[in-house]
């Protein structure tokens, strides 16, 4: 969520880009959430979206060694920079899956974008990251 209270909705184009993130940001709460997740796949359209690579955030002030963070007010700039020029959405790098991540602005998107969910799962998110060697259950 942004400052100013406009939504955001987070997606990855990967199933286990979508769970490194819920691994890695859940692991870092306490108490931990243990619950599963309910994981959806969707189909997106949108129009006006902007694909930025892992130079290209360097070359904006986001430092690669930076970039595994979380809250980076430089990353939250680029993304408002983008959503004010007008584009519904944002592709970027993946900070914890070698994926891409898709950032949606809904307010941005016009009529002839869509978002429908196509299947949703039901994840065991701390069996999921113990296999991947992402998170051990008594870390």
């Amino acid at each position: 969520m942004r400052r100013d209270g406009a939504g955001v909705l987070y997606t990855s184009l990967a199933r286990e880009g979508a769970l490194a993130e819920i691994s890695f940001h859940w692991s870092q709460l306490n108490p931990r959430p243990t619950k599963p997740v309910m994981l959806h796949t969707l189909r997106v359209v949108a129009y006006r979206t902007l694909k930025l690579v892992r130079a290209d955030l360097s070359a904006l002030g986001v430092p690669e060694a930076a970039y595994i963070g979380t809250n980076l007010p430089r990353t939250q700039e680029i993304g408002a920079a983008i959503e004010f020029l007008g584009c519904d959405g944002l592709i970027a790098p993946c900070a914890r899956w070698s994926c891409d991540n898709l950032i949606l602005f809904p307010d941005q998107m016009g009529v002839d974008a869509s978002l429908e969910v196509v299947v949703s799962e039901v994840v065991d998110w701390v069996d999921w990251a113990t296999a991947q060697n992402l998170w051990q259950p008594s870390q």
